[in-house]
């Protein structure tokens, strides 16, 4: 009869005997090769961990300073395109303000041609009225090109507009003030074309 057999018909459990008890001590023991094998694993595998974090934050920090140096050059660039477009436009409004003087420099003089005809006496109405419709549309179309004439009569002399060739005693004026405007003068935008040509009261 086995031992389980006689387990069933007593009902208790038949006591170990000391080599079953040896046996399972040594089934419960670790091996020590073994412990010292795992222990020695686990620190192989923490320095691995380490070494690449220690890898990884280097790459990390490599990253960020080319980030930088990406970011710096980019605004740069930028810098340096919105100073050669305001560089662009600058040169481009001069060019045209040049290009409208060139062409108006020969056309001052028609235009003071009509302003003496405008002015002078004439029996002819309709004849004066023609000049004076002509004079007003020159008018316009410098306006349209930011040409204006330069307001000079009556007013004190200013050397950045006005051209004194002359002076003169006027009664009732102050000295320094424009008394006659001898050849009109103009400006296109901050840039004068042709300086006034003035008297001015002594």
């Amino acid at each position: 009869m086995t031992d389980e057999e006689k387990k069933e018909q007593t009902g208790c459990e038949t006591p170990e005997t000391e080599e079953q008890q040896d046996d399972k001590k040594e089934a419960v023991k670790e091996d020590p090769a073994e412990k010292d094998s795992a222990h020695v694993s686990r620190k192989e595998k923490k320095q691995k961990a380490e070494a690449r974090i220690e890898e990884l934050e280097k790459e990390l920090e490599g990253l960020r300073k080319d980030k930088e140096e990406l970011s710096d050059r980019f605004l740069r660039k930028v810098a340096e395109f919105d100073n050669y477009r305001k560089r662009t436009d600058r040169e481009k409004t001069e060019s045209v303000s040049l290009g409208i003087a060139a062409a108006l420099e020969p056309m001052l003089p028609v235009f003071d041609s009509l302003a003496l005809a405008a002015e002078a006496e004439c029996s002819d109405e309709t004849f004066k009225k023609g000049v004076e419709m002509t004079l007003q549309a020159f008018r316009a179309g410098l306006e349209k090109l930011d040409v204006r004439e330069i307001d000079a009569l009556g007013k004190p002399f200013d050397p950045k507009f006005h051209n004194a060739v002359m002076s003169e005693s006027v009664e009732g004026a102050e000295s320094g003030t424009v008394t006659r405007v001898l050849q009109r003068g103009f400006t296109q935008g901050d840039k004068v074309i042709r300086y006034a040509m003035v008297a001015v009261a002594e």
